[in-house]
Order: structure tokens, then sequence, then C-alpha cells
């Protein structure tokens, strides 16, 4: 475990035993924070931290996270393997979605799809499990959390539908309705409706729609989808 250096002559005595070619030494810095220094920058504050043998602790090259390393396939049939890995991630349906547009409601459609071939192919080594004579329990358990993020994900696709295919709050659905009730309105005096009765109908009709007609038209859409 590193110790402290006690007093500014050990300080500078440290400082001598810096290997060659170091750039950064760790210190406890004056607010007990722990951190690689540059040499050249060093606070008189700065205590000094030194391994078992006394030696300044350093760091010849910069702090941080090192560099990601690049790797080499081992041999032909690794990179074989790796090439095609690359090709079916690059083909694959759910990624092409979410590069394309990741705000569109194609993408839970393509999670639908994907979690549906997952779970029967899941289903499909289960059966063969059986057949061999093999212990199917650990399949069945990744089967029904398959089927439940499935029926999940169907369920928000659902509610996607809904919500996106009809907005019974924009603009252009309450100029529907409105042309459909002005449609019904002149049905009405068609058929030789009184006056009254046509104020009176629509003036029930007006109540009606005040009292939760909303939320009882998106459950009505849901039920049918």
């Amino acid at each position: 475990m590193a110790r402290r250096s006690k007093n500014k002559e050990e300080h500078e005595i440290l400082l001598a035993l810096v290997p060659a070619g170091a750039k950064h030494i760790l210190v406890v810095t004056e607010k007990g924070e722990q951190k690689y220094r540059k040499v050249s920058e060093l606070a008189d504050t700065d205590v000094i931290q030194v391994n078992k043998d006394g030696i300044p602790v350093v760091m010849k090259g910069k702090p941080g996270r090192p560099q990601n390393v690049v790797l080499s396939p081992a041999n032909p049939v690794v990179a074989e393997v790796v090439k095609r890995k690359q090709a079916a991630i690059q083909q694959d349906t759910v990624l092409q979605a979410v590069r394309t547009n990741p705000e569109d409601a194609g993408v839970l459609h393509q999670v639908v799809l994907a979690l549906g071939e997952e779970a029967a192919s899941l289903g499909f080594e289960r059966q063969e499990a059986e057949r061999e004579g093999k212990e199917t329990s650990n399949i069945s358990v990744r089967r029904v959390n398959a089927l439940k993020a499935l029926a999940d994900t169907w369920l928000k696709r659902k509610d996607q539908i809904v919500s996106r295919g009809i907005d019974l709050g924009s603009p252009a659905f309450k100029s529907l309705l409105q042309f459909l009730l002005e449609s019904f309105r002149e049905a009405m005096r068609a058929s030789g409706e009184r006056p009254e009765m046509i104020e009176a109908v629509f003036a029930r009709l007006a109540q009606a729609m005040n009292e939760g007609w909303e939320a009882e038209a998106k459950n009505r859409m849901k039920n049918v989808i």
C-alpha cells in the first residue's frame, strides 16, 4: 500500500527518484483527492505516493482510459465467422429500422417480429430436447420470458397504433366530426323532423359527448385492433 511523504525535504528527495521519462506522478492533493499530476505541475501541498520500495508511483503515458486495442482473428475460420456476423448485423431488420428512423412506429413492429422469431426458435429447441430426452426446464423458462416480452411489446404496439392512427384531439379529427354532425343534422331536416326535435337531439348528443365520450371512443378502437 502506498505511503505518504511527510515533509518538504522528503518531497524533494522523492522527486529526485522519479524515473526518467515519467510524465505523471501519483499524489494526494490538499483536498484529499488521489490523482496523477504532471511532474512539472506538482504543487507544494501535493503528497507524493510511493510504492513498497519507496519509489514514487508514476505513469509514463497519459492518464485516463487506455485506447481500444484492435484484435485480429485467431485464424481464417474465426475471421470468416466474424465476417458473417458483421454481415448479419448489417442486415438485421430491427437494427435497420432503428438506424433509418428511431422515432418511427415501425421500430416497435420489427421488435415484435424479432421477439416472435426468438420465441418460436426456443419452442423448437424445447421440442428437440424433449425428443432426445434432455432437460427442458431452462429452455421453457427462456421461452416464457420471450413470450412475456413479446406480449408486453405487442400491447405497447397496440397502444401506439391507436394513439397514432386517430388523434381524437387533433384539428383534423375535430373537422371530420363537425362534418359528420352537420350531415346528421341535414339528414334529420330532410326527413321532416321538427326544428325543436333536432335541437333537442343535438343538445342531448352534446351532453353525452362531454361525459367521457373520448375515453370510451379510445377503448372501443382498442377492442377492434
